[in-house]
């Protein structure tokens, strides 16, 4: 596609035009050979170029940019995940109105859930940006490429950036129209 830095900004300003990342929330990220290039903190995601971006180094640590707070979830994954190339953090709005209505993520009315049942897994909430968060939820990332973090969001890894956010585009269309099917009242 481009080099990785253009990549990474491409499809973070897409995610924010679909209104799955606002502002300054929400967090991607690539690996690359050396480590991974990741969004940085307390920046409007539509606003980034490519001097925006951070970089941890599996050597060094950060070497440039002022990371996302939630860069160690990013790092425990791929640490823990050979697999994973790719990693996307969103804030889906439905699938935060599902899991606060007690939703089990497992029941969609569409049959096209199918493809993503084998994916997901629920993790109870831990505290944003915390250390526990990382740990519990870089654990579910081995074996699960798609798990929602109760009243915080979501997390998917790829083999691709364009994977990962194709997970987290079709959670959200299905837990759309979930809600919706539950508003409507049916059945």
């Amino acid at each position: 596609m481009r080099d990785n830095r253009e990549e990474l900004i491409f499809w973070t300003k897409y995610l924010a035009q679909k209104n799955l990342i606002s502002g300054s929330e929400g967090n991607l990220s690539l690996r690359v050979e050396r480590g991974f290039f990741i969004t940085p903190s307390g920046r409007i995601k539509e606003t980034l170029c490519k001097r925006d971006l951070a970089f941890y180094s599996w050597e060094e640590g950060f070497i440039s940019g002022k990371p996302s707070s939630e860069w160690g979830l990013h790092a425990k994954i791929y640490q823990k995940n050979p697999q994973a190339m790719a990693i996307v953090h969103t804030h889906p709005p439905y699938v935060l109105i599902l899991d606060k209505l007690g939703f089990s993520f497992r029941d969609f009315f569409h049959p096209e859930a199918q493809l993503l049942l084998d994916k997901i897994v629920k993790l109870p909430f831990f505290p944003p940006g915390s250390p526990k968060l990382w740990d519990f939820a870089s654990n579910l990332c081995i074996n699960n490429s798609l798990v929602i973090l109760s009243k915080h969001g979501v997390v998917c890894w790829g083999n691709t950036l364009e994977e990962a956010v194709n997970l987290t585009l079709l959670l959200e269309k299905l837990c759309k129209l979930e809600y919706l099917a539950l508003k409507g009242g049916a059945q």
